[in-house]
């Protein structure tokens, strides 16, 4: 009985460890919040004008919207890129090209708040943390108006 007990446990303990495992993968698409949200066009806009740290603002549409129009010192990085491991990989090192750790990323572009997190959530991983991404989730039409 003593034995069925310990083989009991250790069969606990390792399921135990197998789903904690599964868990903790690194998919972009897992809760990675509270990243900081913005809905209001004018309150993004006015919270990065002043911010006084390293900051840069980083337009995820796609390159050819960008071109087509963008907010003044944006710089393109897709969210829509994320089609291969090789592109996620290319995506992060021209984040971490441009843009040193301790850098406050002010995200826009993508009405998909998912997409936007996406890229958040990757931001993060790479080291700038949840505390230093901003996003904005209406998009670019929305923000444009209000933008100096």
């Amino acid at each position: 009985m003593k034995r069925l007990r310990n083989y009991f446990v250790m069969l606990t303990v390792a399921i135990m460890a197998l789903f904690c495992t599964s868990c903790g993968g690194n998919d972009d698409s897992e809760e990675l919040g509270p990243f900081v949200e913005y809905t209001e066009a004018d309150t993004f806009y006015e919270t990065y004008k002043a911010y006084k740290g390293t900051k840069a603002l980083i337009d995820t549409r796609k390159k050819s919207k960008f071109e087509a129009g963008h907010l003044t010192g944006a710089d393109n990085l897709p969210a829509d890129i994320y089609n291969t491991a090789d592109d996620n990989a290319q995506w992060s090192k021209d984040l971490l090209a441009k843009y040193p750790t301790n850098t406050c990323l002010f995200f826009y572009g993508t009405t998909s708040f998912q997409m936007t997190k996406a890229v958040a959530g990757r931001a993060s991983r790479l080291g700038y943390g949840k505390e230093n991404s901003r996003i904005y989730s209406k998009g670019y039409d929305a923000l444009k108006s209000v933008w100096k």
